[in-house]
């Protein structure tokens, strides 16, 4: 599997920054949500991108 690098913006790391000072359990599952869909990569293929079956 390739490594990947995610690059958080500074509004990035504020908004962890305050899902952790206010505990908040709910927003903390929206961003990890959003946080692997951005880690997800796409399949690919000999000749470039490889569409949906």
């Amino acid at each position: 599997m390739a490594e990947k690098q995610v690059v958080f913006e500074p509004q990035d790391q504020l908004y962890i920054e305050g899902i952790v000072i206010d505990k908040d359990a709910e927003e903390a599952l929206k961003f990890l949500q959003k946080l692997m869909e951005r880690i997800k990569g796409t399949e690919g293929h000999v000749c470039g991108f490889r569409p949906f079956k």
